[in-house]
């Protein structure tokens, strides 16, 4: 399989909507009895107007977040938004809230299920998600 490069722009959407790029690879853990375990490793980049005052990225359990406390993800801010890189267990979700200053906001939440992270659920942001398929091994000895 080739390799293929995808450039996404960075820059706030002209509407001013704030937008999410995940790119993320699905990696078989462990394989059991009945089923498979996989780790989902993502790359998450988050565009938002600066005038925004608070910005959230965490992890929390399948159906509700009574099931578990939710994880904070730390993220590096930039004059674009900001990035950062979280790790999920199957069955998790990552949400991104993102508040402004007059204290309305918007978030997105993506589920690990099936080998496939998901969009759950989107209220004010653009986003998009992009799987990255580990190269093959070729098998080569040199």
């Amino acid at each position: 399989m080739s390799s293929t490069t995808h450039n996404i722009s960075l820059s706030k959407d002209p509407t001013g909507v704030p937008s999410v790029h995940l790119s993320y690879e699905c990696v078989l853990r462990e394989r059991g009895r009945e089923s498979a375990s996989y780790l989902y490793e993502i790359a998450c980049s988050i565009t938002y107007p600066m005038t925004s005052t608070y910005l959230s990225v965490r992890v929390t359990g399948e159906n509700t977040y009574r099931n578990a406390a939710a994880r904070e993800v730390p993220f590096t801010r930039h004059e674009a938004g900001a990035t950062t890189y979280v790790e999920l267990l199957e069955a998790e979700r990552l949400e991104v809230r993102i508040v402004e200053q007059d204290g309305t906001y918007c978030k997105a939440l993506y589920a690990a299920h099936g080998q496939e992270l998901r969009e759950q659920y989107a209220r004010g942001v653009v986003s998009t998600i992009l799987r990255i398929d580990a190269a093959p091994d070729t098998g080569r000895d040199e």
